[in-house]
Formats: C-alpha cells, structure tokens, sequence
C-alpha cells in the first residue's frame, strides 16, 4: 500500500480520514487517522499486506506505544501551511 501523511482514505465505516501519523514498527506499518467531519474519531490501524487492508487496532498498550511515535513521524510532515488551510476550510 502506498499511504502517506496527509493522505485521505476511506475506511469501511464510509468516513472519509486523515491520515495524520504513518510508523513502521517490527515490521509493520501502522497509521494514526482522524476523520475529517468529525476529528474526535480516530482510528490506529496496521497494514495487512496481504489482503491490503488496513485493520483497527484495539489492543490499548500497542497503541500507548505508538503515539508518541505518531507524534515524532507528524511533526516531521505537517507543517504550519498544513494547520492554516485546515483552519481555512473549518
């Protein structure tokens, strides 16, 4: 699969997000998404590269783990021109 930051994907609950957080950990490439209309909903989902599909996670101490990892890899790729046009279009 090849999503970025900032790239928007549907996921199957028909919400459109952002995605806001991209980290590669053992192997696997997890994504920190929030929804567009609605950016108290997020999603942590890994890649499934077999299927290539993305998959929620809900194991609490993997995502404990990856946040402040989604923090360092979003702070590299949005910019202050990022956070600007979303205040533009909000």
């Amino acid at each position: 699969m090849n999503i970025d930051i900032k790239d928007t994907i549907i996921l199957s609950d028909g919400n459109s997000y952002v995605v806001a957080g991209k980290e590669n950990s053992q192997n696997n490439t997890y994504y920190y998404m929030v929804d567009r209309s609605e950016v108290e909903n997020i999603k942590i989902c890994v890649e499934n590269t077999e299927n290539m599909t993305l998959i929620e996670i809900d194991d609490n101490s993997l995502i404990k783990n990856m946040l402040p990892l989604f923090l360092e890899s979003s702070l590299k790729a949005i910019t202050k021109e990022d956070f600007e046009l979303l205040e533009q279009n909000n």
